[in-house]
C-alpha cells in the first residue's frame, strides 16, 4: 500500500483492500460513524490490539469517545510498546485523536505505521468537517425556510430592513451563539448599522445608528486588518483599543463581507458577544458566509422590487395628474317610469385606442402603493366638475373610500359643490375601521344636504352592521343578487329583505346591475324604487339636456317627490 506516495511495510494489509477500507470512511454520514469506521480500519490495517477515537464537539463542550477492541479484550492489549496517536484534523484545526495500542507480543509500530494512522486521521478530519458543514448548512436552511415574504409580514418601510433580512440576522445570531448580529455598510467615511437582531433582549445598537468608519470594525474587516473571528476582542491589539469595544462591552466578534449577486461589495454581516468565547468552527463560519450570501441576494431583490415600485408610483402619479384618465356617467332611474334621477360618476383608465385598464385594478394598485387617497380625490374632482353638464334636477353620485373620506383634502373638495345634488357612495368592499370617525367626517356635509349611499350592499364587509352604523340615505343592492333574482330563490330573498329594511328605515333602495326588462319588473314587484345598469344605459360621456327615461314606459319629467334629489336632509 502507498501512504503519501510511499510504500508501507509491516502489518499494513493488501493495497487494494487497504484503499477500499480507507475510502469507506468517506461513505459514512455521521460523526460517530466516521470515527468508528476510522478506528475499525486502523485496527485492521495496523493489526492493533485496540483502538480509541476521541472527537471534540463543535462548541468545545462534551466530547465523543469510541472504543473499538480488536483482540479478545483489555487483557489482550500489549503493554510492551507505546501506543500510536494520530490527530483527527483538517488543515485549519484539530478535531480529535485516534489512538492505537499494539497487540500482545506484536512488534512496535513503525514510522510507516504512524504515517498510515496520520493519513486515517486526515481522512477522518476531512469527512467530519464536511459532515459538520452540511449539518450547519442544513440547520441554516431549515431556519430560513422560507426566507422570502411570509403571510403577515408588514409592508416594507423605506429606510428599514425587511422582515426577511431581520429573519436572516436572527438565524445568523442563533448559528453563532452570539448576543447580537448586525448588517452594516460603509459610505462617505461613516459606518451605518442597517439592521440589528438581539433576539428578545434590548439591542446595544439601534438600526440607523452611524459612527465614523475608523471607529468601527467594518472597515478593518474589509481591509483584511482583522480576522473573520476574534474570540477575545479586548486582547486584540486593534479592536481592544477602539472606543466602541468599551462602549458596547464587546468580548467576542466575528464577521464576513456581504456582496451583491454581481460581486459588488455591500457591507458586512457581523456578530457580537459580551464575553470572550471560542472561535466559531469552520463549518459555522461557512454557514455564516452562506447567510451573508442570502442577505446579498435579498438586498438585490429588494432593490429591484423598490425600483419597480417606484416606476409604478411614477406611472400612477401621472394618472393622478390627469393622464390616461376620463370620467363617464351611468344613469340611475325610477323603476316606475324610467325617469332619470341621477348619474353615477365612473372613471375609465387607459390610453386612447388601447384596451382600457380595469378601474378596480388601478385602485388596488393605488392602495398597494399608498396613493389611493390621492387618486380618489383626483377622480372625485373630475366627477364634481361634471355637475353643470348634468340634466337639471338630477344628482351626481361619487365613490369614495373610508380612507378618502377621513382625509382633510376630501372635506374641502365636498364643501365646494352644491350639497342637494351630491351623493357620496361608500363601498362595502373596503372595511371601515372607525365608524365614528367616518360619521364625524360626513356630519357637516350631510347637515347641509349631501346624501350618503352604501354601495355593494350584501357583497362586502358586515353588510347589516355597515348599514346600521352609517345610517345611509341610499342603499345600493349589489348586482350579484340582481343577476340571480329570476332563477335563484336565495338572491330573491336577499333582495326582498334589503327592500324591506330600506322601507323600514326610510332609505332609498337602488338596484345595481339591472340588465333586462324582466329583472327591472321583478325588482319593482319587490318594492325596489330605483335601478342602474346596462338596461337603462351604458356609462358614457355626460350629455346636457332635460331628464329622460330609458327602458321602462312612463311619463317623462323631473325627478318626483321621493327621488333622492328631493329627499329632505334628514331622510
Amino acid at each position: 500500500m502507498q501512504v503519501d506516495g510511499e510504500e508501507t511495510d509491516g502489518p499494513v494489509g493488501g493495497t487494494a483492500a487497504a484503499l477500499a477500507a480507507v475510502v469507506s470512511i468517506a461513505q459514512e454520514h455521521g460523526e460517530e460513524a466516521v470515527l468508528r469506521r476510522a478506528v475499525t480500519v486502523g485496527c485492521s490495517l495496523l493489526h492493533a490490539g485496540s483502538g480509541h477515537g476521541w472527537l471534540g464537539s463543535p462548541d468545545g463542550g462534551s466530547s465523543l469517545v469510541v472504543v473499538e477492541s480488536c483482540a479478545a479484550g483489555p487483557a489482550a492489549v500489549g503493554e510492551d510498546h507505546p501506543p500510536l496517536v494520530a490527530p483527527v484534523a483538517t488543515e485549519q484545526e484539530p478535531l480529535g485523536w485516534l489512538t492505537f495500542t499494539p497487540a500482545p507480543g506484536a512488534r512496535p509500530f513503525s514510522p510507516r505505521d504512524r504515517r498510515v494512522a496520520e493519513s486515517l486521521g486526515r481522512q477522518s478530519g476531512a469527512v467530519i468537517a464536511r459532515v459538520r458543514a452540511r449539518l450547519a448548512t442544513d440547520a441554516v436552511l431549515t431556519a430560513l425556510d422560507p426566507i422570502g415574504t411570509r403571510a403577515g409580514d408588514p409592508p416594507p418601510v423605506a429606510g428599514e430592513a425587511s422582515p426577511t433580512i431581520r429573519r436572516l440576522l436572527g438565524s445568523a445570531r442563533a448559528l453563532l451563539g452570539m448576543d447580537l448580529t448586525f448588517l452594516s455598510h460603509v459610505a462617505d467615511g461613516r459606518q451605518t448599522f442597517d439592521a440589528v437582531d438581539a433576539g428578545t433582549a434590548a439591542p446595544a445598537l439601534r438600526p440607523g445608528t452611524t459612527i465614523d468608519a475608523d471607529e468601527g470594525y467594518c472597515s478593518l474587516l474589509l481591509d483584511d486588518a482583522i480576522p473573520a473571528a476574534v474570540p477575545d476582542v479586548p486582547a486584540h491589539p486593534l479592536l481592544g483599543a477602539l472606543a466602541v469595544t468599551a462602549d458596547l462591552r464587546i468580548g467576542a466578534y466575528c464577521g464576513v463581507p456581504v456582496r451583491l449577486p454581481d460581486g459588488s461589495l455591500y457591507g458586512t454581516l457581523c456578530g457580537l458577544h459580551s464575553r470572550t468565547t471560542t472561535a466559531p468552527d469552520p463549518a459555522r463560519m461557512d454557514a455564516l458566509r452562506l447567510v451573508a450570501g442570502l442577505v446579498g441576494e435579498c438586498l438585490h431583490d429588494e432593490r429591484l422590487a423598490a425600483a419597480r415600485q417606484e416606476e409604478r408610483r411614477a406611472a400612477l402619479r401621472s394618472v393622478i395628474a390627469g393622464r390616461c384618465r376620463r370620467t363617464v356617467v351611468q344613469p340611475i332611474v325610477d323603476l316606475r317610469d324610467g325617469t332619470v334621477v341621477g348619474q353615477e360618476a365612473l372613471t375609465r383608465f387607459g390610453d386612447a385606442g388601447e384596451a382600457p385598464v380595469p378601474a378596480d385594478r388601478v385602485f388596488a394598485d393605488a392602495r398597494e402603493l399608498g396613493l389611493s387617497v390621492q387618486l380618489e380625490q383626483a377622480t372625485a374632482r373630475d366627477a364634481l366638475a361634471l355637475l353643470p353638464a348634468l340634466q337639471p334636477g338630477t344628482y351626481l353620485s361619487v365613490n369614495l373610500s373610508p380612507a378618502a373620506l377621513l382625509h382633510p383634502g376630501t372635506d374641502a373638495l365636498l364643501a365646494a359643490v352644491p350639497a342637494p345634488r351630491l351623493v357620496v357612495e361608500i363601498t362595502e368592499h373596503e372595511a371601515v375601521t372607525d365608524y365614528a370617525a367616518v360619521r364625524q367626517a360626513l356630519a357637516a356635509h350631510r347637515a347641509r344636504g349631501v346624501r350618503l349611499a352604501v354601495d355593494d350592499t350584501g357583497a362586502g364587509f358586515a353588510s347589516l352592521y355597515h348599514l346600521t352604523q352609517l345610517g345611509p340615505d341610499v342603499i345600493k343592492l349589489d348586482g350579484a343578487f340582481v343577476r340571480g333574482l329570476l332563477h335563484e330563490p336565495a338572491c330573491r330573498a336577499v333582495a326582498a329583505a334589503v327592500a324591506g329594511y330600506a322601507t323600514e328605515v326610510g332609505a332609498v333602495l337602488v338596484a345595481e346591475g339591472v340588465e333586462t326588462a324582466e329583472q327591472a319588473a321583478a325588482l319593482r314587484d319587490l318594492g325596489v324604487g330605483f335601478g342602474q345598469g346596462y338596461h337603462f344605459g351604458h356609462p358614457r360621456e355626460p350629455v346636457a339636456g332635460p331628464a329622460h327615461r330609458s327602458g321602462l314606459p312612463g311619463t317623462l319629467g323631473t325627478p318626483r317627490s321621493g327621488a333622492v334629489a328631493d329627499l329632505p336632509p334628514g331622510a
